[in-house]
Order: C-alpha cells, then sequence, then structure tokens
C-alpha cells in the first residue's frame, strides 16, 4: 500500500477525472485509462508543483500553526507592517 496521495485531476482531452498518485502525473508518458490518449507529464506540471506547494504548506502549518499576523488592524493602510499607534494616532481617533 502506498502512503503517497492521490489526487483527482481531468484528462485534458475527454475531462475524464483520473484518480493517481502525484508521481503517476509526473511519468514521461501514461495514457487517460478513460480515453486512452497519450499524456505527457508537462501537461500536469504546473498543477502537480502548485498542489505539492499547497500540501507542504499545509503540513508546516500543521507542524509549526497557523502563522500569526503582524498587523495590528488599528489602520486600515497599514497593509499588515503597521507598528504600535502613537500617541498621535491615538490623539486623532
Amino acid at each position: 500500500m502506498s502512503l503517497e496521495p492521490k489526487v483527482s485531476l481531468d484528462c485534458p482531452y475527454c475531462k475524464a477525472a483520473i484518480y493517481e498518485t502525484l508521481s503517476w502525473f509526473k511519468k514521461d508518458y501514461s495514457s487517460c485509462p478513460a480515453c486512452d490518449q497519450g499524456l505527457a507529464a508537462g501537461q500536469f506540471a504546473a498543477v502537480v508543483a502548485n498542489l505539492e506547494q499547497a500540501m507542504a504548506a499545509s503540513i508546516e502549518e500543521m507542524i509549526n500553526g497557523k502563522p500569526e499576523s503582524s498587523c495590528c488592524g488599528n489602520k486600515s493602510s497599514c497593509g499588515g507592517s503597521c507598528s504600535p499607534t502613537s500617541q498621535e494616532d491615538q490623539a486623532e481617533q
């Protein structure tokens, strides 16, 4: 039994769902189980890379917890990098 995660991607020809491991989609050449059209690894490369990145981020979040935001939320213009509110800013509020 493989521990590699399976994903479902649509065949670019017949649009049937192909439920296989990520390594299957990385093979140089395969055939769609539904329509038997030839599939090259490059056809799925961008999607597979995005999936691997998302899975790595998910694992990182499970291990280290969700990242904390540095934004205090007091200013709409801070863009997530505001400093503690100064006395002058507090006087304006």
